[in-house]
């Protein structure tokens, strides 16, 4: 028997777009981004420049389907 292959992609017709946020990974920071567009920044780069912290969660979020194909 031949399992199906699926895949996980954005949903063609979601009117949404691709949001990004961020939080800080150094010790005991508790700098978090508010949710952004992915186009935009998200502030990391000033939260490194200013603390010198380089470690960062990111997370994406979409709306997203997943496709049968076999």
């Amino acid at each position: 028997m031949t399992t199906p292959v699926h895949r996980l992609r954005k949903h063609p017709g979601a009117e949404c777009e691709v949001t990004v946020t961020a939080r800080c990974m150094d010790g005991g920071c508790t700098w978090e981004a508010e949710p952004e567009p992915a186009d935009r920044a998200v502030g990391c780069e000033w939260h490194a420049a200013a603390t010198g912290h380089r470690t960062f969660a990111v997370c994406l979020e979409y709306i997203a389907v997943v496709t049968g194909e076999g």
